[in-house]
């Protein structure tokens, strides 16, 4: 792979990475010992009943949309260490390069279009 092509998959890797913190920042906190890892904060708007549940409401929701954003962050964790030691790039299932054109799209891709079509399939 072109290394300006890889520096710039690098770059947007690394400036996801950065957002993904920031929101995850916004709606939790670090989780206690696990500086990798957040934790929703359950919001405080007040004590009726109608608060009660937009509180239930709006943490469940951001206990959901945190966990897919340290799954995102998981994932670019991973390519950006795939980049350090030289293995990015390459199909997790059939080690075979993964094609620019999906990498260009999802740079944290760990799979090639063939592979993930068939495990599509055995879904």
């Amino acid at each position: 792979m072109e290394t300006l092509i890889l520096e710039d998959l690098k770059n947007r890797l690394k400036e996801r990475r950065s957002g993904i913190i920031k929101q995850l920042e916004s709606i939790g906190h670090r989780a206690e010992g696990k500086p990798d890892n957040y934790d929703a904060d359950f919001p405080n708007y007040g004590n009726s009943m109608e608060d009660n549940a937009t509180e239930v409401a709006d943490y469940s929701t951001n206990f959901s949309f945190e966990k897919k954003l340290e799954e995102e962050r998981y994932n670019i964790d991973g390519a950006l260490a795939k980049m350090a030691e030289d293995k990015y790039g390459v199909c997790d299932r059939c080690q075979k390069e993964i094609e620019l054109e999906v990498l260009k799209i999802s740079p944290e891709s760990i799979l090639c279009l063939a592979c993930k079509k068939a495990l599509n399939r055995e879904k």
